[in-house]
């Protein structure tokens, strides 16, 4: 056998050792790239409109799967934020978990978004988060942000809260990454689906305070019809002794292969030591209109006025008579292809004369600037999925 025939037979046999780990292994690259321009209305405080570049909810990840045998399957996922208008984002800044699947439901382990969130989905304004108001205080689940990933928000508190990072975070936010977490999606059971979540707070600082959080749901969807009822309850989060809990419901149904329509209904409970808990409702309706590559969208939001008492640092929720808040979205999208859009959005917010709700993404106003105002935005731009 001569030289040309021995290199020959080492690479056949390479690539025959390799085919068996490519059957069983399977890496998906997937991203989101969303950039619009947005212009913000003026405030009665003498501040003028504001027009801003934005990226809404950009994101790059790998997720993958590999068949360990007998319907067993190990699963991963990484998944960072990344802004392209400015270059900036973290590298896993979204997800980071790992997990086992199979017949009998799924369970992984890491940092992950709740079963809560998976309601989005039904009823939320779609992904223009940061020109809406769906992800801010009184209207979807009271903010947004991560669990168990840092240290007290406001410094003040003895126990490791809901703040991605140490400083300036939403600590009353219920629809969240949880950190030190582990998730169990159970299989679609003749359309009925159950996931529950459970994340450990880190005892470092104070052994005391054994911080938990827990998300959980129930889903039916029979294809024209989906309902989910969601609960989250934090214990010890934003303090020792404290029970902060949400219950959300959502419900879509397909009227017609072109019309959708979604509702939700949401009550939020924050524990005060030595007061009345501080609570509030809220609801929403939207509808959708499809029409070959047009997709329309009209929306109306409620955060309902805040009962109880206000907690010791405020939170994001107005307390009293005339604290209400209506938030109303009109929406276009156009399909250029499967994975490229060109979209519009116009929101006004409705506060009350004692409400002082902001559009997300807007210039920070001081609180008095807007109670009782009603700040617009119109937002246009382009996204792309990979």
């Amino acid at each position: 056998m001569n030289l040309k025939h021995v290199f020959a037979c080492i690479a056949v046999s390479a690539v025959c050792h390799t085919l068996p780990v490519q059957a069983q292994t399977n890496v998906l690259v997937y991203g989101r790239l969303v950039v619009g321009v947005v212009n913000y209305s003026a405030y009665s405080d003498g501040r003028g409109s504001v027009t801003k570049e934005s990226s809404f909810s950009s994101r790059f990840g790998f997720k993958g799967s590999e068949a360990l045998g007998d319907d067993l399957n190990a699963l991963f996922v990484l998944e960072g934020g990344f802004n392209p208008d400015t270059g900036s984002g973290g590298v896993i800044s979204r997800e980071a978990s790992i997990g086992l699947g199979s017949p009998y439901g799924k369970i992984r382990f890491g940092f992950m978004l709740t079963p809560l969130d998976d309601l989005h989905g039904i009823v939320g304004p779609g992904y223009l988060s940061n020109a809406s108001n769906d992800n801010l205080n009184g209207f979807w689940a009271n903010g947004y942000n991560n669990s168990f990933t840092g240290a007290s928000a406001d410094g003040s508190s003895p126990c490791i809260q809901t703040s991605a990072t140490q400083g300036n975070a939403n600590t009353f936010a219920f629809d969240n990454r949880y950190g030190n977490s582990a998730r169990y999606d159970s299989p679609n059971m003749h359309g009925f689906s159950f996931a529950t979540h459970l994340a450990l707070g880190e005892p470092a600082q104070n052994l005391n305070c054994h911080s938990t959080a827990w998300s959980s749901k129930l889903q039916f969807n029979s294809g024209q019809l989906v309902a989910a009822l969601a609960y989250n309850l934090h214990h010890n989060v934003r303090d020792i002794n404290l029970d902060d809990s949400i219950v959300l419901f959502a419900l879509g149904f397909n009227l017609t292969s072109q019309i959708n329509l979604s509702t939700y209904l949401q009550h939020i409970k924050y524990d005060n030591i030595g007061s009345h808990p501080l609570q509030q409702n809220g609801i929403g309706v939207r509808g959708r209109f499809f029409q070959h590559s047009h997709t329309f969208e009209l929306a109306w939001y409620r955060g309902g006025e805040g009962k109880g008492d206000q907690t010791p640092v405020f939170s994001g929720i107005f307390t009293g008579a005339g604290t209400q808040s209506d938030l109303m979205i009109v929406g276009y999208r156009y399909d250029l292809s499967k994975r490229s859009q060109l979209w519009s959005q116009y929101a006004i917010l409705r506060n009350g004369s004692h409400a002082g709700y902001e559009l997300g993404g807007a210039a920070a106003v001081s609180a008095s600037a807007r109670l009782g105002q009603h700040p617009q935005a119109i937002a246009f731009g382009i996204k792309h999925d990979f």
